[in-house]
């Protein structure tokens, strides 16, 4: 076989398959090496200089390299970047795990070059550098298209990070606690931002949305969780009015009045999570808003919402396309809006209920309808018997019902 012939049959293997291959005989260590576009290496301190060197001039290809190193133990230092960016000249995403050894000025020389077309894709880990590093891949990497940043210390000189890439699609942030502040002109630069990624980061975020919010008018996609947000973030997030997935976790300061502003202004919604937190300031009204405004919605999941058929009843009457409903932890869910369900969800697919005070009874009125229904999941519902699962089961061909007793 040719060469580039096996290259294609190894491109259908595994990595574990690639390696076993590449053992064969000399010939295929060749063929899979000259082949080989993705590699996943660790990378303590004690990796000597010369092995990773050889292992990047053997893999003449690579367009995707990742290096990780165990939490705790010493990482490989900013040579290694420089031996990067000098042999993988196709290197189109970076992936950089607890690599503790790696300081700001190995980034700056890393950025400064590969500066060219093909890299794309930026992502980083409990890594030694901070906003002087990131701000030198900003600046320099000017195709990047997706840059992820978590458990960075981000407090050092310069705090603000640069002005994004005009490519840049994705951005998620991560576990930064001493410096969330300093990616909002990154985000407000960012004119193609298609998904937003924001988690337990530290700043106060309804304001600093609020100057970041013109600048995302692309977004699609905005998944947020555990950052102190209330309702007036909410309302600068509502101008945003291509999203289509919206994540809203563990915000105890959002209510029912800021999800009512995300309703009226992005209506093409079409996957919504809302976990509240218990704290009974997101209810009806907001879900009841999102009825009216968001017909497009597919996908409802509501963690901690004190919701009835009040609301679910628009719900299901004007989102008919609705496919995957999920409700847990919710004390005011129970066998009524099961029976809503029932009669008015043509289209529902996939259901799945966790800690409600639901019944066998509620189950009856779940099977009379519900006619796309595939898959329902049950978990710790007390009220819930095998028997009663069992004849929901019998009452679908292909149903699938799983039920999890409480514990």
């Amino acid at each position: 076989l040719p060469e580039e012939c096996l290259g294609l049959i190894f491109d259908r293997l595994d990595t574990r398959g690639r390696n076993v291959a590449s053992l064969v005989c000399r010939r295929w260590l060749v063929a899979e090496a000259n082949s080989r576009k993705i590699l996943s290496l660790s990378a303590p301190l004690s990796l000597p200089v010369s092995c990773l060197e050889s292992s990047l001039m053997r893999f003449t290809v690579l367009s995707k390299l990742g290096l990780k190193c165990e939490r705790g133990v010493p990482s490989i230092t900013d040579e290694g970047l420089v031996l990067i960016a000098t042999h993988c000249r196709r290197l189109s995403k970076l992936k950089l795990k607890n690599c503790t050894g790696l300081q700001d000025d190995g980034l700056v020389a890393f950025a400064a070059a590969v500066c060219r077309a093909s890299f794309r894709s930026f992502s980083c880990c409990s890594c030694g550098f901070g906003s002087r590093g990131l701000n030198a891949i900003i600046k320099n990497c000017v195709a990047l298209e997706d840059l992820s940043v978590k458990r960075l210390r981000m407090g050092g000189e310069p705090g603000q990070l640069v002005e994004g890439p005009s490519k840049l699609k994705r951005l998620s942030i991560k576990n930064i606690l001493d410096g969330g502040h300093a990616f909002t002109p990154l985000i407000a630069s960012s004119k193609h931002l298609h998904t937003l990624i924001i988690f337990k980061a530290t700043g106060q975020w309804d304001k600093l949305l609020e100057l970041s919010v013109e600048g995302l008018s692309e977004l699609t996609e905005l998944r947020i969780e555990k950052l102190h947000l209330g309702d007036q973030g909410l309302v600068a997030l509502a101008k945003c009015r291509k999203l289509q997935v919206l994540f809203l976790a563990r915000t105890p300061e959002c209510s029912n009045t800021g999800l009512s502003a995300i309703a009226n202004g992005c209506r093409s919604l079409r996957k919504l999570h809302v976990d509240g937190c218990f704290t009974g300031r997101i209810g009806d009204k907001g879900l009841l808003t999102v009825g009216e405004r968001c017909p497009e919605l597919k996908e409802l999941v509501l963690i901690g919402v004190s919701v009835t058929s009040n609301s679910l009843g628009t719900v299901f009457t004007n989102c008919m396309g609705l496919e995957r409903l999920a409700v847990w932890n919710s004390e005011t869910f129970g066998d009524g809006e099961l029976a809503c369900i029932g009669s008015k969800c043509q289209a529902l697919r996939k259901l799945c209920i966790k800690c409600c005070p639901i019944s066998d009874q509620g189950l009856e009125a779940l099977a009379s309808g519900c006619p796309s229904l595939t898959k329902v999941k049950i978990k710790r519902c007390r009220s819930v018997s095998a028997s009663g699962a069992a004849s929901l089961m019998m009452a679908h061909d292909g149903l699938v019902v799983t039920l999890e007793a409480d514990q």
